[in-house]
């Protein structure tokens, strides 16, 4: 089960606004530049000649890890406009 993320508050004491957003763009470009990382090192078929039947999985395997990547992409996106309206 995941956790929601919760939007923090906004008031004098803490980090202002700006801070927060500028924060969560930042996990949010981390995650994108892991997403084009990926795509580069994806499995390529002719890394599995030997071994055909290996291809599909594991092709199947790494979008599951990138589906992974951009869920958390968005969440962090979703998290940083609950910031902005706050």
């Amino acid at each position: 089960m995941q956790t929601t993320l919760i939007v923090p508050q906004i008031n004098l004491n803490g980090t202002d606004r700006d801070t927060l957003l500028d924060q969560q763009c930042n996990v949010r470009s981390f995650l994108v530049g892991a997403l084009r990382a990926m795509q580069e090192a994806a499995p390529n078929g002719r890394d599995y000649q030997l071994r055909p039947a290996d291809l599909a999985p594991a092709i199947a395997a790494w979008r599951e890890r990138m589906q992974m990547i951009e869920a958390l992409a968005r969440e962090i996106e979703e998290h940083a406009i609950a910031i902005q309206n706050a």
